[in-house]
């Protein structure tokens, strides 16, 4: 999906006009309608400002996600060397429900937990 199309989405699921949103922005109507319409983007401190408003990662904004490929073995390996030295049962179920993930899921889960391990 396209920056414009998830700005949209995100703005209308969020029951925000434009005219909010450019009020929360600071610009004019019309940017946040270029901006839906795919005439313009935002730089990247009005990128990081609408991840704030929306309470989203810039990633999930930008629709990037992490393609595990090769490294997905590498990441296998990491949680079974884990799984060996835990010791605590919470962990270790934590650890069986991320290998159960689709690995296009686990850039969320990452992001995720490190914006809970900063609150």
């Amino acid at each position: 999906m396209s920056f414009n199309e998830q700005l949209t989405k995100l703005r209308k699921r969020n029951n925000i006009t434009q005219i909010e949103l450019a009020n929360l922005m600071n610009v004019k109507q019309y940017v946040i309608s270029s901006w839906e319409t795919g005439r313009s983007e935002p730089n990247i401190s009005q990128i990081i400002k609408l991840s704030d408003i929306f309470k989203i990662s810039t990633d999930y904004l930008l629709d990037r996600h992490i393609i595990i490929t090769s490294s997905e073995n590498e990441f296998n390996k990491v949680i079974e060397n884990i799984n060996k030295d835990i010791k605590d049962d919470f962990t270790k179920d934590l650890i069986k429900i991320l290998e159960d993930i689709p690995n296009n899921k686990k850039e969320k889960i990452i992001n995720i937990v490190k914006e809970i391990k900063e609150l």
